[in-house]
Order: C-alpha cells, then sequence, then structure tokens
C-alpha cells in the first residue's frame, strides 16, 4: 500500500494505492468515493478488507477540500458540482492508468459513482452505491437543514478538523449551503440512470435521514442493467458502520461476481 499526490493543474489530490494482487492488474481495479464530509483517512482499514474480500486492487483518494488534498478554490458550488467531480474522477484514474474500475461511493460518493457509470460506461464495471442520492427530497434538505443546526451546538466540526484541519468548516459551509440553496432544488441525475449498464448494488439505512427508501427504489425501476437493493435495518446513513455484518453480507455476495 503506498500514498501519494496526484499534481493537477494549481493543486494536488492525495492517494493510496492498495496493491495486493499484482498479478490482477489486468482487472477492474476497486475505487472508494468519500461522502460530504469524508476522506480517505475516514475509511478507517474498511478498504483493505473489501480489497481482500474482492481479489481486486485499490484506490482510496481524497477529491479537493477534503482530507490531504489541496483546499477548494470555490466560494459557492454549482448544480453540477458531482458531475464535476465524475470529469476529475476520470483524470485521476488516467493518472494511474486504471482503465477499468468498480466503485464504491458513500452519499456524495455513490451519487458521484452513479454520474460515472452513466457518462462513462465502457470504464465502469461495476457500482457498490451506500446512501445514493439522485433527486432531491424535502426529508433530506430537512435533515440537513437540521444538522446544521446541531453542528452549532456540538462537537461535530471539531470532530472532522482531525481529518480536513482547517478545511472543515469551508467544507462543512459548501455541503449545507449546495444542498438547501433554490439553485439546487430541482436537483437530479435521474434522466441519466438509463445509460447505466454495468451491475449495481444500492444500500442504505431504515433510518437513513438524508434519504427515503425511494432513492433505491428509483435506482430499481431506471437502471437497465441488473440492480440489487437493500434496506439494511437498524442503519443510518452509514450503514457499513452501524450495521457492519448486514452490510458485509450484502456487499460479498456482490463482489464474488466480480472475481
Amino acid at each position: 500500500m503506498g500514498s501519494f499526490f496526484i499534481q493537477r493543474l494549481g493543486y494536488q489530490l492525495f492517494a493510496t494505492e492498495i496493491t495486493r494482487f499484482p498479478e490482477n492488474e489486468n482487472k477492474p481495479t476497486l475505487v472508494f468515493l468519500h461522502d460530504s464530509w469524508g476522506c480517505t483517512e475516514m475509511w478507517g482499514d474498511f478498504p483493505e478488507r473489501l480489497v481482500s474480500e474482492s481479489g481486486l486492487n485499490g484506490l482510496v483518494y481524497d477529491r479537493r477540500g477534503y482530507g490531504q488534498s489541496s483546499p477548494f478554490d470555490i466560494t459557492q458550488r454549482t448544480e453540477l458540482y458531482l458531475h464535476d467531480e465524475v470529469h476529475e474522477l476520470m483524470e485521476v484514474l488516467d493518472a494511474c492508468d486504471i482503465q477499468q474500475a468498480v466503485l464504491y461511493g458513500h452519499s456524495d460518493g455513490a451519487t458521484i459513482a452513479l454520474l460515472a457509470a452513466a457518462l462513462y460506461p465502457e470504464r465502469i464495471k461495476g457500482l457498490i452505491l451506500e446512501g445514493a442520492h439522485s433527486f432531491i427530497e424535502d426529508s433530506g434538505k430537512a435533515a440537513v437543514l437540521e444538522t446544521r443546526e446541531r453542528a452549532r451546538e456540538t462537537s461535530l466540526l471539531a470532530s472532522l478538523e482531525k481529518y480536513h484541519g482547517d478545511k472543515t468548516s469551508e467544507l462543512f459551509r459548501l455541503w449545507h449551503e449546495t444542498w438547501l440553496s433554490d439553485y439546487f432544488a430541482q436537483w437530479t441525475i435521474v434522466p441519466l440512470l438509463h445509460n447505466i449498464t454495468c451491475p449495481v448494488l444500492a444500500f442504505q439505512g431504515e433510518h437513513d435521514e438524508f434519504g427515503s427508501i425511494e432513492q433505491l427504489n428509483i435506482l430499481k425501476k431506471e437502471i437497465p442493467a441488473a440492480v440489487t437493493i437493500a434496506e439494511i435495518a437498524t442503519a443510518g446513513h452509514t450503514p457499513r458502520k452501524e450495521a457492519e455484518e448486514e452490510t458485509m453480507k450484502w456487499v460479498r455476495a456482490f463482489l464474488v461476481g466480480r472475481r
């Protein structure tokens, strides 16, 4: 396992390669896409465990503004910010000489994974989606608002500073301002879902405050490829931590077919 920086024009992205199976270099790489508060370090040993389970090599990286990557250079996102992240993902794959990938994405990372499979179907060979969102829900916006207010009275931001340092306040501000903004109110990627051709596993917690079961149902309805959906009992927005055994059962079953 080796960590390095990917040099971009005027900034850099932190990445870690997990190469357990050099003999499988011609197989897809398992690429992890973190959530809107996440980064490489916050995955813990989860990527290494899934690499071992899948027999695929892995890549984890911090998007710009997160973890050990360079700070944001914007003060406001656009409605297409997740599309922009997809295009950068492709450039990250090119920089790491990865031609094909299986994507594991959480929350924003899961939405980026969906978009990547829709826009670059020849590059993406499988999706594992934890708490994906493909359209705006009033209940999700209410959860964002409640989290913003709670952060003013709790140690939430202080706990994130361990991972993001002085970038923490800005990433949190951009997150809640975007999802609560008027310009993002009609955001949806549903019309693109029919372009996805790879197998999909999509799951979320039964008590996920940021998305209802309809986030799973729409994927099952709109994606023409094989889609498995699962609602994980007793879990919220992060089933891999909140209901690890149940989550891993679904992920293992999916990965068996990718070997």
